[in-house]
Formats: C-alpha cells, sequence, structure tokens
C-alpha cells in the first residue's frame, strides 16, 4: 500500500532529527493491519538504545487527521477526539507504559489493536509515541518525540464520495499568489482542491494538458522522473503535459486537500558534464523564438525577422483520476482557459529590400519621364544645328 510510503515521507525527516539527537533506532516506522469487527491482531516494535548512558522512553497513543488543506497530518489525543467513528488510539493497547533501556539494548515492545463491533469499515490511522525523560501528560515546555505509525483497514462498505471543489490558475507576485487569468512568463500556478467525504482514503492524480487556438497539445512542458524499481533516480524525461500529484499523497477521510503545481516553461534537454542528461525550461519568448528559427533555416533575400506582441489563448484541459474499491479507476474532465502574452519573431518582408527597389524603380521612372525626353530634345537640336550649319 503505497498511503504509508506517503505519510512516511511526511515524517522521515522529522524522525531523523530527534533519532539523531537520542542517537536511537526503531523499527518498523509503520504498521498496516486489516482486522475486521471483534478480531484483534498484535504486533511487535524494536527500540534500541544507541547512547553509552541508559534512558528511560514513555509510551503514549494519539489519532492524526488532516490537519489543514495542504495535507499535513495533526496528531489528536484520545479524549480530544469528537467522533469514536475514525479514532484508533482508543483500541490501541500498549504492553509497556513505559520503558528502560540499557546501552546498546533492543527492547521489543508489543501492542495490539482490538476492533469493536460498531467500528467505521475503512482506514484508520494513528501512532504510538515515545518520549524521553516525561511521561503522557506531564507538564513540560517541550518533549522531542518518536512515533510509529499505526493503518488499520476495517472491511466493510466502502463508501466513495468526493468532490473537486477548486481548479484555479495563479500568479505568484511578492511571494503571493494571486488568481488571474492573463500571463507574461512563467511560473504559472495550478491549484486544485480535491475534497474526500467518505470513509477511505483516496489518491487522486491529474494531468494537465495544455492545449492552444489551434487545438494543438502544447510539447514538452514537463519533465518526468525516471526511476529503478528501487527507486532509484536514472534520469529526467519531457512530457506533454504536466502530472498533478504524481507522489500519490493521499486524501483522508473527512477532509480537503489543495494540490498546487507550477508550470515552468516549455522543457529541453541538456546534456551535463558528467554525460547525464537534464531537462531545463524556455520562457514564452525563448519558445516561440526558437520556433520562429526553424522556419527561417533559409531567409529569402526580400525577407527579415520582425517582433510583435501576441496574446494567445491557452485551455488547461485537467484529466482527474483515482482508484476506487477493487482497483477500479474514476475519471473526470474538466477545463480552465487563460491568455499568456510574448514577444513573436516572425517572417516578414525585408523593408530595407523593398526601399532599395523602390528607389530603383522610381530612378528608372524619374529618368524615361524626366531625363530621357530632355535628352532626345537636345539630341534632336544639335542634330538640327548641324544641318543648318552645312
Amino acid at each position: 500500500m503505497k498511503f504509508s510510503k506517503i505519510i512516511l515521507s511526511v515524517f522521515t525527516f522529522l524522525v531523523f532529527i530527534w533519532t539523531a539527537n537520542a542517537n536511537l533506532s526503531i523499527s518498523p516506522l509503520k504498521h498496516e493491519l486489516t482486522i475486521e469487527s471483534w478480531k484483534q491482531k498484535s504486533e511487535i516494535i524494536k527500540v534500541t538504545n544507541n547512547e553509552k548512558t541508559a534512558i528511560t522512553l514513555y509510551t503514549s497513543k494519539e489519532d492524526f487527521v488532516a490537519g489543514d488543506d495542504s495535507g499535513t497530518p495533526s496528531f489528536i489525543k484520545p479524549q480530544d477526539q469528537k467522533t469514536d467513528l475514525y479514532s484508533l488510539s482508543n483500541w490501541i493497547t500498549i504492553e509497556n507504559n513505559n520503558v528502560t533501556l540499557a546501552p546498546g539494548e533492543t527492547r521489543e515492545i508489543r501492542f495490539s489493536v482490538k476492533v469493536p463491533a460498531n467500528w467505521e469499515p475503512g482506514w484508520h490511522y494513528g501512532a504510538i509515541f515515545f518520549s524521553p525523560g516525561a511521561p503522557s501528560g506531564a507538564q513540560v515546555a517541550v518533549v522531542q518525540r518518536l512515533w510509529v505509525l499505526i493503518l488499520i483497514n476495517v472491511p466493510g462498505d466502502i463508501k466513495i464520495s468526493w468532490d473537486l471543489t477548486g481548479f484555479d490558475v495563479w500568479n505568484k507576485f511578492e511571494n503571493k499568489l494571486e488568481i488571474k487569468d492573463s500571463f507574461i512568463d512563467f511560473p504559472i500556478y495550478f491549484d486544485v482542491k480535491f475534497k474526500n467525504d467518505w470513509n477511505t482514503h483516496l489518491k487522486p492524480t491529474w494531468k494537465i494538458e495544455l492545449i492552444d487556438e489551434n487545438w494543438e497539445i502544447l510539447k514538452n512542458v514537463w519533465k518526468e522522473s525516471i526511476t529503478s524499481p528501487a527507486g532509484a533516480y536514472i534520469w529526467e524525461k519531457m512530457v506533454d503535459y504536466i502530472p498533478v500529484n504524481d507522489w500519490g499523497w493521499n486524501v483522508l477521510p473527512k477532509s480537503e486537500r489543495k494540490f498546487e503545481w507550477a508550470w515552468a516553461g516549455f522543457g529541453y534537454q541538456e546534456l551535463n558534464t558528467d554525460g547525464t542528461k537534464s531537462v531545463k525550461f524556455k520562457n514564452l519568448t525563448e519558445y516561440y523564438a526558437s520556433k520562429a528559427a526553424e522556419k527561417r533555416a533559409y531567409l529569402q533575400f526580400y525577407e527579415q525577422i520582425h517582433t510583435r506582441k501576441v496574446n494567445k489563448k491557452i485551455t488547461a484541459n485537467l484529466s482527474l483520476s483515482y482508484e476506487w474499491k477493487d482497483k477500479e479507476k474514476k475519471d473526470f474532465k474538466q477545463t480552465k482557459t487563460f491568455t499568456v502574452s510574448y514577444d513573436e519573431q516572425y517572417v516578414g518582408v525585408n523593408y530595407y529590400i523593398v526601399v532599395i527597389i523602390l528607389l530603383i524603380i522610381g530612378g528608372f521612372i524619374y529618368h524615361k519621364k524626366a531625363i530621357a525626353p530632355k535628352s532626345k530634345e537636345k539630341l534632336r537640336k544639335q542634330l538640327l544645328d548641324e544641318m543648318k550649319n552645312k
């Protein structure tokens, strides 16, 4: 299940800071269990003291829910939980309220989860905490805590109900996002809000295709990382869409989450000094200037490159999909239109050549209409004078 991986990515950095300071190790960092109503399961957490002195750890348990629309979970003590429908901490029993570890000692801490008869089907989320120096509820300013995530799936009627509550295009000005419908430069931000009303987490993923006025999909608008089966980075490739939530972030039950993604420009690959390739981005003017350059590889003598201000209408086509029960995929589409402005280079008439040609033609006409007749008249008079003299 990828959900635990996602949650772990949120918390691992904080856990690392704590374990680095306290020189402790704990495993595993999460437990995923499927437990039916009236059933009970037990698991073990291993805690190791890598210090040269003994340490006492105190255990506690809490639920976690979506703290805000950014998706950051918030821990809630059992007594502060408003409803038991999605509570998990009340049904967790920890074998030890505290444990003292000698230097270098590893201890197994057993916990059990018992599912009551009326528990809501779906996923329930909680954590077991280990804190040094003060028991749970002690009056201290700050107590560092290390936690293990507990994720329990209760089989039953999984209810799916969701809503796409927002899809906007933004611009950032002085580190503040403003909704706009016209842009002169990158990045352009896309903001998608997804609301999950029911009893299981959802993992929505999006692809935003950008379509121009000619109904052509814009190419190379984003990059996608290629990784090995083990998750190691290999290289980056360019794609013709903007992936949103390609990391697979989840939306917890009874919560709303905002996903913010940016269009950085038009991608191109650049060879690095170590032989690898990375993706860079061109801005609007650079991109359309390069497209014009492709058309002007060979200019005729009467052609020239000109620049003009262009307003181009872009349609962002949002395609949403998520996994429902039995791995069934659900899809949804929505669009948003905005305008981009840029300086476009195009092939036009070389006005210098036109002026020269007009001067030549004008000179020819002037010579024919003015100079030539006078020359002929002068020549005629000379001939008449010569004839008279003879």
